[in-house]
């Protein structure tokens, strides 16, 4: 059986527990959630969403495969057996195409879950809730049109489990998510708090999309349907979030008990470890998680860059001006935050560097960034950080390196802080690795 099939029925069972899915392509982001899975033993999940990797290539130039070699070389380097991770893709369908009409939008994402199916990806959110070019803009998207065209990208999944499983006998089916009432992938742009899916919403959806699953002969892979993806009232703003409320969910929650499937919880980042542990009590056994990480990520690298300040004071031309160079890049090209930073210079410059969105994530690839990235860590390898200055910046780190358990080194650091986070979610969903 699945390994997330089996989270969710130990879930369903009574025992509050389930898993957390890294949505990012950040290789540190990537490293420090394999890192954390190698020192707790716990099983760990990535996915890609459709606008990051794609068989185009995607935002990131990734194709699933390659999503799947960079996944795996960073396993090996951290030395985690390929049984501790899994992949998922997240958002799959027209999403990236949505422009286009049905007839061709819809190929493009069957193209695109094929490519995950056949790169090793074993879980996969069918997600045909945005409206395509030739649907009516002004019209609500009809759940029927949703199902009719989920089960089409279902069939283009299994048609490619087929020829996997050819070359892998082994492999399990791959399991199923449907449904998603939420922003797409990176955030709202307003500042609207999320509702709570309606009960009888949720009942119509999962009932037509079961209907349209049995007219097309594939209930086999509607009992892999492992979870739902509902509006569970959390989301991050620009500077404000909406804190999960055990009582405004309580309704759908009990709602979804009484199924077979989980509640995916989606825009779970930035929820108090406290919220995250009832949302996995209340039924979300798999919890997403993607900006909370990069944004630990921002931290941890500004910290590290207050610190290589003092210490390359008298030596400038060693430094690497991290902020500069991404402040640079963000200012010449807006495209990724413009639309979600509003207000004065001051206020667009004060989010681009820490808005609850981090859309700065999205230029940490780009050549100068990535650059300047590597100048930072490496100025800051090999104990030149000050225990004093480190108490200052990154304390829980110090206190870490000071009982042995971290090395004074820079991009370990680094890893540990996105660490922090994670262990959020390990602690929420009681991950202890047993399957």
């Amino acid at each position: 059986m699945h390994p997330i099939k089996q989270i969710v029925q130990r879930n369903k069972a009574g025992r509050p527990v389930g898993i957390y899915s890294c949505c990012s392509a950040n290789a540190y982001v990537v490293k420090a959630v394999l890192r954390k899975a190698k020192q707790t033993k716990t099983l760990c999940l990535i996915e890609s969403t459709s606008n990051q990797v794609n068989q185009l290539g995607g935002y990131t130039g990734m194709t699933p495969q390659d999503f799947a070699d960079f996944v795996a070389k960073l396993a090996a380097e951290e030395g985690l057996d390929r049984s501790r991770y899994m992949l998922g893709g997240d958002h799959l369908g027209p999403l990236p195409w949505c422009n286009l009409p049905e007839a061709e939008a819809m190929p493009h994402a069957a193209d695109l879950v094929r490519a995950c199916v056949l790169a090793g990806y074993t879980k996969i959110h069918l997600d045909t809730s945005m409206r395509v070019g030739d649907d009516d803009p002004n019209a609500p998207l009809d759940v029927a049109v949703c199902a009719r065209r989920g089960a089409l990208l279902c069939e283009a999944a299994e048609e490619a489990f087929a020829q996997y499983r050819a070359q892998h006998p082994e492999a399990e089916p791959p399991v199923y998510i449907l449904g998603s009432e939420v922003p797409i992938p990176g955030g709202a742009s307003d500042c609207e708090e999320m509702g709570v899916t309606a009960v009888e919403d949720c009942k119509q959806a999962l009932a037509a999309y079961r209907k349209t699953f049995d007219d097309r002969g594939i209930l086999d892979a509607f009992d892999r349907v492992v979870g739902f993806v509902v509006e569970m009232g959390v989301e991050f703003h620009e500077r404000t979030l909406d804190e999960y409320s055990h009582e405004a969910a309580a309704e759908l929650c009990d709602y979804m008990y009484g199924t077979n499937m989980a509640i995916e919880g989606h825009s779970t980042d930035y929820q108090t470890e406290k919220n995250l542990a009832q949302m996995c009590q209340d039924g979300c056994a798999i919890l997403k998680v993607g900006p909370a990480f990069t944004f630990a990520l921002r931290e941890g690298l500004f910290s590290l860059e207050g610190i290589e300040q003092r210490v390359y004071a008298d030596q400038p031309e060693k430094r690497s001006y991290f902020r500069k160079t991404l402040e640079d890049a963000m200012v010449d090209n807006p495209k990724h935050w413009e639309d979600y930073y509003k207000g004065s210079a001051n206020d667009q410059a004060i989010s681009r560097a820490y808005s609850f969105f981090d859309r700065s994530r999205y230029y940490l690839p780009e050549p100068a960034v990535a650059a300047a990235c590597e100048t930072l860590l490496a100025n800051l390898s090999d104990g030149v950080i000050p225990l004093c200055m480190l108490s200052q910046y990154l304390p829980t780190q110090y206190y870490r390196i000071r009982a042995g358990e971290l090395p004074n080194n820079a991009e370990d650091i680094l890893l540990d802080r996105i660490g922090d986070r994670i262990d959020d979610y390990l602690y929420a969903t009681r991950n202890n690795g047993e399957m």
